[in-house]
């Protein structure tokens, strides 16, 4: 698992048949705060943070997948640790099933049931100079192999865009996102973000880096 913290610029379409004239185009930026994340789960029922028009473009800030204290305890200097993420983990308690920390809800207006979201992803920069290569009992590539855990903290070379994983070793960096989704059906309720659903989440899809586009179903208003 190969986790680092990215700046995403998304533009959004909704392809709905739209009744009157769209409002000109804006850029929208959603800091990720204890009052604009979703912590581990997609709902129908989660009020949204941010109301946006088909054609407007998104610039989310968005965060690594483990804590202030497991960071430091792998060997990230206290100052490398963001703001933001001591700050969710201090505020935050309404969180899981999953562990991801997800910027939204945001609100497309005119987007209804039957409608196809397209979502342009323009522009992917890395907010960190680091990202963490992690395993696990029962869980990881080999679950099996190995009874205990071990976290290795990877320097990322933001100019070169590459990661330096060891001495002479060096990994050329795609940035893409893990978790990527829309509200579920309202009768699902809560779902985790983990596993990939109707509702698209934990896709894990290298191949949606920058430049690509993502058509996900629209499933609540």
């Amino acid at each position: 698992m190969h986790r680092a913290t990215l700046f995403l610029l998304v533009s959004t379409l909704c392809l709905a048949a739209q009744n009157g004239a769209q409002p000109a185009p804006k850029t929208l930026v959603l800091k990720a705060t204890p009052k604009t994340v979703a912590w581990g789960y997609y709902d129908a029922k989660a009020t949204p943070v941010l109301h946006i028009h088909s054609g407007d473009t998104v610039v989310f800030d968005t965060l690594i997948t483990n804590s202030p204290t497991g960071l430091e305890r792998a060997g990230v200097p206290p100052d490398q640790v963001q703001q933001n993420l001591r700050d969710i983990f201090k505020e935050v308690t309404n969180k899981g099933p999953g562990g991801h920390i997800l910027n939204g809800p945001v609100y497309v207006e005119g987007a209804e049931p039957g409608d196809t979201l397209e979502v342009r992803i323009k522009k992917i920069d890395l907010a960190i100079p680091y990202a963490y290569n992690a395993f696990g009992p029962t869980r990881g590539f080999l679950p099996e192999d190995f009874p205990y855990r071990k976290i290795k903290i990877v320097p990322l070379d933001r100019k070169r865009m590459v990661a330096k994983f060891a001495p002479g070793i060096e990994i050329p960096l795609h940035p893409f996102f893990g978790s990527m989704g829309v509200a579920p059906p309202m009768a699902y309720g809560r779902v985790s973000s983990a596993p990939p659903d109707v509702q698209a989440g934990n896709m894990d899809n290298k191949e949606l880096v920058a430049g690509t586009t993502l058509y996900l179903p629209v499933w609540t208003k």
